[in-house]
């Protein structure tokens, strides 16, 4: 048995990766963090057997500059994240590791120590959030998206919008990168 899968897809793309492809993905990472849930994008994989995979669950604090604009949040600074966190006594990270796993996706927390990989670890074994903290995570999502994607755009008067397919639709930039996908994909 073979397994793909996909990563930054949108709802259009992922239809036309699930109506062309000869073996279907099993996963589909994108950036999931409590201000910015995808609920859409999110149900589209579940409801079509993709597990999604949640990069910087946490929010993406040491994201590039590039990445960054004046309107971006701060998930684990978010007073519902906050008082969660006090509730049980650990970082607000770990209530971000919490909701991902509570939710049906699978985290990426990203670290470099011990203590944060433990941490994240002992965050989908211990104390699960109640209900009412989970509808109150639902709550806050200020579709903030952290990873805007510049680093992809090579095409003259792109935004970093045009990857996202904001208007549910694929973009004209994007077309032709699909036709080549596309057209490789049936020559394989």
């Amino acid at each position: 048995m073979r397994h793909i899968g996909t990563s930054n897809m949108t709802i259009p793309k992922l239809r036309l990766v699930l109506r062309d492809a000869r073996i279907k993905p099993a996963c589909n990472e994108m950036e999931l963090h409590p201000h910015f849930q995808q609920p859409e994008l999110f149900q589209f994989a579940i409801d079509h057997d993709v597990v999604p995979i949640g990069f910087s669950p946490v929010g993406s604090p040491a994201r590039p500059d590039r990445d960054r604009t004046e309107s971006d949040t701060v998930d684990i600074e978010d007073p519902v994240i906050v008082k969660i966190a006090e509730r049980l006594n650990v970082h607000p990270a770990v209530v971000c590791i919490k909701w991902a796993v509570q939710r049906g996706q699978i985290p990426i927390p990203f670290s470099v120590n011990r203590r944060n990989y433990l941490s994240n670890l002992r965050a989908v074994v211990t104390d699960p959030l109640t209900g009412e903290e989970m509808q109150a995570i639902a709550q806050i999502d200020r579709n903030c998206r952290l990873i805007k994607g510049d680093v992809f755009l090579w095409k003259e008067n792109q935004t970093w919008e045009d990857l996202w397919d904001v208007n549910g639709e694929i973009t004209a930039p994007n077309q032709s990168i699909l036709t080549q996908l596309h057209l490789y994909g049936m020559r394989q």
